[in-house]
C-alpha cells in the first residue's frame, strides 16, 4: 500500500508544481483526485491508472513533437524518459 501511496502523493504534487496553479484549473483538480484516492482505497487503482494514461499521452505528445522538431533540447528528452518511467511504475504497481 505505501508505494501506492508514494506514488500517487509524488504524482498529485508534481503535477501541481508544473501547473504551478496558474490558469490549469483541470490539472489541479485531478491532483486533488490522485491525493484523495491514495487515503481512499476504492479509488486508489483507477487513480494510478489515471496516472499511467495521463503520462502516456503527455509522453506520445512530446514523441510527436521530436518526431516533427526533432530534438530542441535535452531538456525535453529528459522530461520524456521521465513520463516513461512514471508509466512503468505505474503499471507496475496495477498489478
Amino acid at each position: 500500500m505505501l508505494p501506492r501511496y508514494l506514488y500517487l502523493i509524488s504524482s498529485a504534487f508534481a503535477l501541481i508544481y508544473l501547473a504551478r496553479f496558474d490558469h490549469y484549473g483541470v490539472y489541479v483538480a485531478i491532483s486533488l483526485f490522485w491525493i484523495v484516492s491514495a487515503f481512499y482505497k476504492p479509488l486508489t487503482l483507477p487513480a494510478i491508472w489515471s496516472v499511467v494514461i495521463f503520462m502516456l499521452i503527455f509522453a506520445l505528445i512530446r514523441i510527436a513533437n521530436i518526431g516533427i522538431n526533432g530534438f530542441s533540447s535535452s531538456y525535453y528528452f529528459f522530461i520524456l524518459l521521465g513520463e516513461i518511467l512514471i508509466i512503468l511504475i505505474g503499471i507496475r504497481l496495477t498489478k
